[in-house]
Parts: C-alpha cells; structure tokens; sequence
C-alpha cells in the first residue's frame, strides 16, 4: 500500500472521482458515501490501489482522467528460466511432413484428369537399389541392381519405354524408414499397358505372378517343372532388370553421379585441412616451441 495523501476526502464525485485528488485507501474503510454510485467508485478505487505495487503512482490528467504509472522499481522477469532458452537462432526447425498424396505427376500429361492410376503396379527406388538387402526392399539380384536409383531415373526409363505412369514423390518404401528422407518417392505404371504393348512377353495373368504356381492337368511332372523353370523372371521382374539396364546408361544420372563425387571429394579434403590445422595449432599451444635444443656447439 502507497501513500498519496493522507488528506481524508468525505466523498467523491460521481462524475469526476480523480479531479479532487485520490483519497487514501485506509480513509476510504472510514467514508460513508451518500450514493451508490459513489460507493461503487469507492470500491473500484479501493481494490485498485490496495492490489498496486509500491512502484505505482496516480496523477491527474484533467477533468474526467486518471493515468496510473509504473515508476522504476525491481522488475521480475516474465520468465525465470528465459537464460536457459535456446535461442531462435540456434533453435532447429524441422520441415513440416507434405501430404503423401499430393505433388502427383502423371505421364503422358495429357492423361492428368482421366488416368486411373489406383490399380497400377508400384514401383519404389530400393526394388532395383544394389545397396539395399531384400530385407529392405531390393527385388532383384544384386548384380543385375544399380546403386542409388531415383524416381526421376525410373521416370525417364518408363519414358523411353512409352509405358504409362504416376509418380508419386512424397512416398516412401514402408520396410526402410531411411527411404522417406534420404531417397523419397514411387512410381505407378500400367502392367497390363506394358504386357499389351510388348514390353513384357508374357501374359497378364503370368505378369502379376499367378501362373508359376497353378499347374496344368494332364501334364508329367517333367513338362510342369520346365514350364515353371521359364516362367522366372517374368512380369514384374522383368520389367526392373529392363529398367536397371536403362537407368544405367541415362545421361542424367551420370552427370548428377559426378557432381555428388565431386562435393565429396571437397568435403574429404576440407576435413584433411581443418584437421591440419589443429594438429598445428594443437602442438605450438605447448609453449615450448621456442626453447633451445641442448646439445654440443660446433666449433
């Protein structure tokens, strides 16, 4: 509680409750007011200036106003841990997640609102990956797989072989949680337009799979055997070995193979000069760089 005035005021003015001068909080347990209204002005006052720090004060500013100012005093911080924060700038911002399901790119474009591309067959980069195990994905053998393929490479490989397709970039290969960040994306094509068009030499129903273990009847075990020894490979398998063959020999991903040898090779030799210059910096620090060797002087 702050002292203004110990002058007691027996009422106030129900217009202008600050033009006289504010009243002291303990005379106003004392007043009696002679109206509601100045006993509600009597109140509001009351909590007012009781509930005030002692860094308050009130002046008056005319007629009808009262300014009520914070003058100096100790000031608590608005958080008592703000020093232990992390700064803004040191603060790491995560990208926010795109929707899987939008940026989709189809091919012919000319296709972009009529294509059904639900019932396609996928393809993600680990199913022709040489760096992947079949636990993570890889579909073929890894001599006939290439290191870190993309969905642009398969893109332009689906391209030159006129078979229709989705891209989808913002998917990911559910067995490699790595895939969805370090090599995004999948790609739907049409089977059944790759068996039509004779990119694959088998039937439908072989290029999904279902004809290697559905033997025929009337057969010897001899012929089923041969039947199903060349059935391997078909359908989907064969279309990623074409496709490996293909990626392997794109330009485009020739060029963009050197650029990222190339940054590592900066990289790699950044590292050989900042470790350099530690060792140096390292063993002058010692302090006895600048002593003499002790040994016998030449005459």
């Amino acid at each position: 509680i702050f002292f203004i005035s110990r002058q007691r005021t027996p009422h106030l003015d129900h217009q202008c409750p600050a033009a006289q001068g504010l009243p002291h909080p303990h005379s106003l347990l004392r007043l009696h007011p002679a109206s509601s209204a100045q006993a509600q002005y009597h109140r509001h006052f009351l909590r007012l200036f009781v509930a005030a720090p002692p860094s308050f004060y009130t002046e008056a500013m005319g007629k009808n106003r009262v300014r009520v100012k914070q003058m100096g005093g100790p000031k608590m911080p608005a958080n008592p841990l703000a020093d232990l924060a992390i700064p803004p700038e040191e603060m790491i911002h995560l990208p926010t997640k795109p929707d899987s399901n939008s940026g989709i790119l189809v091919w012919p474009m000319s296709e972009t609102f009529s294509m059904v591309y639900k019932k396609f067959s996928a393809i993600y980069p680990n199913y022709i990956d040489s760096n992947k195990t079949v636990k993570l994905g890889r579909r073929i053998a890894a001599k006939d797989a290439l290191p870190e393929p993309t969905i642009q490479d398969i893109h332009e490989a689906l391209v030159s072989l006129n078979i229709r397709h989705a891209i989808q970039p913002h998917k990911g290969y559910s067995r490699d949680a790595s895939s969805r960040w370090d090599n995004p994306g999948r790609v739907l094509f049409d089977l059944e337009g790759a068996v039509e068009i004779g990119v694959i030499n088998v039937k439908v129903y072989e290029a999904f799979g279902l004809g290697d273990d559905v033997p025929e009847m009337g057969d010897s075990g001899e012929s089923q055997q041969d039947e199903n020894g060349k059935g391997e490979g078909k359908g989907k398998k064969q279309l990623l070995r074409q496709l490996a063959q293909i990626i392997r020999d794109l330009p485009s991903r020739q060029k963009r193979l050197e650029e990222k040898a190339k940054t590592l090779e900066e990289e790699k030799l950044k590292a050989i000069k900042a470790e350099k210059v530690a060792t140096k910096t390292g063993g002058s620090g010692g302090g006895g760089g600048n002593r003499k060797k002790k040994g016998k002087k030449k005459k």
